[in-house]
């Protein structure tokens, strides 16, 4: 990717084309039903309490800045003003103040894109959606899109491997029933439903992200150093009994056998039993 395209990021692409009312540009009353939704709009989920109170504003005030538009086969697509959208609809309007801009699709996509990756409250997993499609469809790497929006590669990659957590969990971070700090490390599991029962762990006994990311790395080294049986322990100490001076003491705990001594001379038949040969 060039420099030139590095150094072109949102504050740039505004100024290019700001999304505010011009002198020239005509405001026009555009039918609700010819306008579709920008299919790279990140913001999948909106408040419903705040759609409410502006469709109640829109049906005393009116609607003060028009929506923006791109001409879309037989309609238009949206490229600004989704909640106003949305909420002239619930107040029961079929047509909303629009300005018409003819945005090309690679400009539209990265716009959309990038102005949407501002907001405030979009939820991590729409955050996660954006950055997905923003890697795909304009072809950042982490790194490109990191600097475009004022984040870090890690920021960006740890977002991304959200995606990876099953439906359900994803759903648990968009609601905030679990943080965003659970969420990263769950999505390390490659296993779902094991993923599943800590989060519900993460629920009922409110383990902290400190927690989790432990038990986690305790089931890594499990699954590295599969834990010895109690009967495979049980056997190995009567044989070790059988064989060492009874000076020695030792102690089989998982997958660790300890040994103490309490003077030098202990120490040297230590030693010496560990270093002789059959």
């Amino acid at each position: 990717m060039s420099d030139t395209k590095l150094g072109r990021n949102f504050s740039d692409l505004m100024a290019e084309n700001k999304i505010d009312f011009k002198e020239n540009e005509e405001i026009l009353e555009i039918d609700l039903n010819l306008i579709k939704p920008n299919p790279d709009q990140p913001r999948t989920i909106f408040d419903e309490k705040s759609l409410i109170e502006l469709a109640g504003s829109i049906k005393e005030h009116g609607i003060f800045q028009p929506i923006i538009l791109k001409p879309s086969g037989n309609g238009y697509t949206l490229v600004a003003g989704e909640r106003r959208v949305k909420a002239a609809k619930m107040a029961g309007l079929y047509k909303i103040p629009s300005i018409i801009r003819d945005y090309n699709s690679i400009y539209l996509s990265e716009l959309a894109i990038l102005e949407n990756l501002q907001r405030e409250d979009l939820t991590p997993m729409e955050e996660a959606i954006a950055f997905q499609k923003a890697i795909f469809n304009l072809k950042y790497t982490h790194e490109e899109l990191g600097k475009k929006i004022g984040k870090s590669r890690v920021y960006v990659t740890n977002i991304i491997g959200l995606l990876n957590l099953p439906a359900s969990v994803i759903n648990d971070v968009n609601i905030g029933k679990i943080t965003m700090g659970h969420a990263r490390a769950l999505s390390k599991l490659k296993d779902h439903d094991l993923c599943v029962q800590l989060r519900d762990r993460i629920v009922t006994e409110s383990l902290t992200v400190r927690d989790i990311e432990g038990i986690i790395r305790g089931l890594s080294k499990e699954k590295e150093y599969p834990i010895v049986s109690n009967d495979d322990l049980q056997k190995a100490e009567k044989r070790l009994f059988s064989k060492v001076d009874p000076d020695i003491n030792f102690r089989f705990r998982k997958n660790n056998i300890t040994f103490t001594f309490s003077s030098p001379e202990e120490l040297e038949k230590l030693i010496d039993y560990l270093t002789r040969e059959e």
